[in-house]
């Protein structure tokens, strides 16, 4: 037999080892920068989504922080609202508690003149009543005294026409005509 068969494909088979030992390499090679590759990449996927969580759990917190002194401010406001609120209030109470004594102590007052004012009035009703029995009395004595005088002068003046004085004397004589 011919020894070209077995050192043709012998020869082939040590190009084709040689080949496929570079290609191996080379695909080793190739699979090694294209996982470092992409190792690079996730790492810098994780880096850049690193950094992102960070960015965003700090926007959050600042989020959180700048409501939470929202919250307070609106609560401090509203604190403050209520105190201005509950101080008006009490100002009010005081100002409508000063004008209640104020006016309780003008409707005694009033009262007082009111008694006063009805005191003087049944006073001069009194003495409007004692004075017009003065006049009445008065009046009544006036009457009596003239009827006394009229008693006096009817009794003076029968007694005189009862008496010779009050007797007129006879008419004289007429002398005879001539």
């Amino acid at each position: 037999m011919n020894k070209s068969y077995l050192i043709v494909p012998a020869v082939l088979l040590a190009v084709f080892a040689f080949f496929y030992n570079g290609a191996l390499n080379e695909m080793k090679l190739k699979e090694e920068t294209r996982l470092a590759r992409i190792e690079k990449e996730a790492r810098e996927k994780d880096a850049a989504k690193k950094l992102i969580e960070e960015k965003a759990q700090a926007e959050a917190i600042a989020r959180q922080e700048k409501r939470a002194a929202e919250d307070k401010a609106r609560e401090e406001k509203k604190e403050k609202d209520y105190q201005d609120a509950m101080n008006a209030l009490k100002r009010e109470a005081d100002d409508y508690a000063a004008q209640t004594a104020k006016l309780n102590k003008d409707a005694a007052d009033l009262e007082a003149s009111l008694q006063q004012t009805r005191t003087d009035k049944e006073r001069l009703t009194r003495e409007a009543l004692e004075l017009a029995k003065q006049v009445e009395l008065a009046k009544i004595n006036r009457r009596t005294a003239e009827l006394e005088i009229q008693r006096m002068f009817d009794m003076v003046a029968r007694k005189l026409n009862d008496s010779s004085i009050a007797t007129a004397p006879p008419p004289p004589l007429t002398p005879p005509a001539k």
